[in-house]
């Protein structure tokens, strides 16, 4: 969209109260600016897409992250290197993340995001 526009009624009527109930602290603090960009994100689960590509050899995911990015970062550098030196995760099994649950349609929910 060519709106990048802040919706600040969604993070007062939504956001805000979920965080203020689980961190009684947040009370004391308020926002001063905000900014909106463009999210990308898988629509099935908003979880990464990471892997291989089931039909064209050497396309490996590694997409998808809804916001996850930053945090997962380095253990998804680290899989997507495993996988790309031994064709397989040693270190954490990514398999879950994989693209065929997003083909087959079959979400793979984390029950921590709000």
């Amino acid at each position: 969209p060519d709106d990048l526009t802040m919706d600040a009624d969604l993070w007062e009527s939504k956001v805000w109260p979920v965080l203020a109930h689980r961190i009684p602290a947040f009370e004391r603090i308020k926002v001063t600016t905000r900014w909106a960009g463009h999210y990308a994100y898988n629509t099935l689960d908003h979880n990464a897409v990471v892997g291989p590509h089931p039909e064209l050899d050497g396309f490996v995911f590694i997409n998808g992250f809804s916001g996850h990015g930053l945090q997962q970062a380095a253990a998804m550098g680290r899989g997507v290197a495993e996988w790309i030196s031994y064709g397989e995760f040693r270190s954490i099994d990514l398999t879950p993340l994989g693209v065929e649950r997003v083909i087959a349609g079959r979400p793979f929910t984390e029950s921590a995001v709000i």
